[in-house]
């Protein structure tokens, strides 16, 4: 049995230990992570440990992580604080997987704000800021890649992933959601199975899923777009995100949700997401745009409040407005 002394002093030893980088349905074990290697080659780099070793791929010039832990402090002697409930995780953000940066910031509470640049002038470059509104902020991490190179070099895969501050997020909340874009596979006329816009949920906290699942599907009604279809991923798929080393499973309950949505839905919350400044100023701007960003991120932050709630979507008999 593990104490929560047990689970503090890990938290702190892996916070203290944080380094200064440069100071599915189903749909066929094909189905692909957008930014993978689906050659059946090994990935160019192992972990991210090894990915920050390079000398060729530097942090700043082709890719950057982002986090942020909310301070947590205990010192009273009857009682203790709730830890962090839900951390949002995107490991393949920027041009690896578009829109899953924005998306993560989002979900976390946080307005999207491209990485800082510190300068001489702005030695002090603005962060995220609070949506507001009642929405609460929660811990994130995200890696982006700034530099889109051939074959996706920059990609680790979610299992292999053990950047200290990622581990550190993940590692001191109850729950996790990640988010990832994937291609649907096609048959054999071309066509996306599953349709072209659908999310694949994974992972190993089932109730989590539920929750995700079924608010998601009462938020994508309309009938005049196109509609979302929200699946949850069958086990032994290829992106079903059910392994206990996927870093949306390192939690302290070893569980999470990982999200895999697909690149036309991501497409369709920016009114352009071409470039991440350009999605960072259009997510979510103009009809349609706003109908599927607002949808998503308020669908699952709602599910997420269900779920810290103790709720399970597989008990509603009526639709959740919540």
């Amino acid at each position: 049995m593990t104490t929560r002394r047990a689970v503090l002093t890990s938290l702190a030893a892996a916070a203290a230990g944080l380094p200064l980088l440069n100071d599915l349905a189903g749909h066929g074990s094909r189905a692909a992570a957008e930014g993978s290697v689906v050659s059946g080659l090994p990935e160019r780099y192992s972990s991210n440990t090894d990915l920050y070793a390079s000398t060729e791929h530097l942090e700043g010039q082709h890719w950057v992580r982002r986090y942020r832990r909310h301070e947590a402090v205990d010192n009273l002697k009857a009682s203790s604080p709730e830890m962090s409930l839900t951390s949002v995780v995107a490991p393949h953000g920027g041009v690896i997987e578009r829109g899953t940066s924005e998306l993560c910031l989002a979900i976390a509470g946080y307005q999207p704000i491209l990485p800082g640049i510190v300068t001489e002038a702005e030695p002090n470059p603005p962060l995220p800021q609070p949506v507001g509104n009642g929405v609460p902020v929660r811990d994130y991490w995200l890696f982006e890649a700034l530099a889109d190179i051939e074959g996706n070099p920059l990609h680790v895969t979610s299992t292999h992933c053990d950047d200290p501050a990622a581990l550190a997020v993940t590692g001191g909340s109850r729950y996790a959601v990640s988010l990832h874009g994937f291609s649907p596979d096609k048959d054999a006329s071309g066509k996306p199975i599953g349709g072209a816009v659908q999310v694949l949920i994974g992972g190993r906290d089932q109730r989590l899923i539920r929750n995700i699942r079924g608010v998601l599907e009462s938020r994508f009604t309309s009938p005049d777009l196109a509609p979302v279809n929200v699946t949850i991923a069958a086990e032994g798929t290829k992106i079903n995100g059910d392994e206990p080393t996927n870093i949306v499973n390192r939690t302290y309950t070893g569980a999470g949700a990982q999200l895999e949505i697909s690149t036309e839905l991501r497409r369709m919350m920016f009114g352009d997401w071409s470039t991440a400044a350009k999605r960072v100023g259009t997510a979510g701007q103009g009809v349609v745009a706003s109908y599927y960003w607002n949808g998503f991120v308020n669908g699952v932050r709602a599910a997420i409040d269900r779920h810290e709630r103790g709720l399970d979507w597989a008990v509603v008999t009526v639709p959740y407005g919540g």
